[in-house]
């Protein structure tokens, strides 16, 4: 297709979705209103009607493969389980993406069918743990979720957050490499007056070797626990003297600097809270979920041995 029937397809397609919206007169203008009494605008014709969306998604067909649908309700789905920074991009650049994923997807669901993967009893039981995960998941999110008010996510900022110093972050610069015996040999390099970011950028195996093994400031959470460990341990200027072993690689870990982040303001965090709140309401769920069934133990080699008896007195 040219520029050109491109722009007359689009122009088309604008002239289509004018037609179909429903006619109404124009509002008036401020200082035309007269009577404050009442509404001056029309609040009860709906321009676009979005009653039934949930249940219109689930019939809205975006793609199929092999006679089988995807769905617009599949594909809202799909982009809510992505990371929160891809998930904030515009629906219009992500849906295609998530769509070819999902059609790759259920072709790889067909093929795994055809070769009866669906029917392998190891493959059956992980299903089922998945099938009961999202049900377990779903559950707390309802009974949990709803008692957690705006109120109470502002209560829990005022009491948790407010007033109190931010997370903690330093600079860090690190070496990766494979074995304690090379770790050892750069560390002594260093020692010996070697410039760390041209050390790095030589010697390093980790994705920061082209910038110096900069890994810029970072939350303690935002590194592995070994390597975080020894950088929040160091003053600031400070090198590691012995090599710090970690997923199966050998750091030299270099404490460039720390800051004190601010306190975080309440939109910030608000998600963090919630899931603190659903977490904090998970035991109840299940204490009460527990006395509704009969539950009963029995050892390794599934004999009843007087095993606990859990739940209810009687079995249902």
């Amino acid at each position: 297709m040219t520029a050109r029937s491109r722009s007359a397809a689009v122009a088309l397609a604008v002239l289509v979705l004018a037609a179909s919206i429903p006619a109404r007169a124009a509002d008036p203008t401020p200082a035309a209103i007269q009577d404050l009494s009442k509404p001056a605008f029309d609040t009860t014709t709906a321009l676009y009607d979005m009653a039934n969306r949930a249940e219109k998604s689930g019939r809205t067909v975006v793609a199929e493969v092999d006679g089988r649908a995807i769905t617009l309700a599949d594909l809202g789905d799909a982009i809510r389980d992505l990371p929160s920074s891809l998930g904030a991009l515009p629906f219009e650049q992500l849906y295609p993406g998530v769509l070819e994923r999902l059609i790759k997807q259920q072709a790889l669901v067909i093929r795994a069918q055809h070769q009866g993967l669906d029917e392998d009893p190891v493959v059956r039981r992980r299903v089922k743990a998945a099938a009961d995960h999202v049900l377990t998941n779903e559950l707390l999110q309802r009974e949990i979720g709803k008692s957690i008010t705006e109120q109470a996510l502002l209560d829990r900022y005022a009491q948790t957050v407010a007033g109190k110093p931010g997370p903690e972050e330093v600079r860090v610069r690190l070496i990766m490499v494979g074995t304690e015996a090379e770790a050892t040999a750069l560390i002594a390099e260093l020692k010996a007056g070697g410039d760390f970011a041209a050390i790095a950028q030589r010697s390093s195996k980790d994705t920061t070797a082209p910038v110096g093994g900069d890994l810029g400031f970072v939350r303690r959470d935002g590194l592995n626990p070994e390597v975080g460990a020894v950088a929040f341990s160091q003053v600031a200027g400070q090198l590691t003297s012995y090599p710090v072993a970690s997923n199966g690689a050998w750091f030299i870990v270099k404490t460039e600097e720390r800051r004190q982040q601010s306190t975080p303001p309440f939109p910030v965090v608000r998600d963090r809270l919630r899931q603190e709140l659903l977490r904090a309401g998970v035991p109840s769920v299940t204490e009460a979920a527990m006395k509704d069934v009969f539950a009963r133990e029995y050892n390794i080699t599934g004999k009843d041995n007087g095993g606990s008896e859990t739940g209810s007195s009687t079995p249902n």
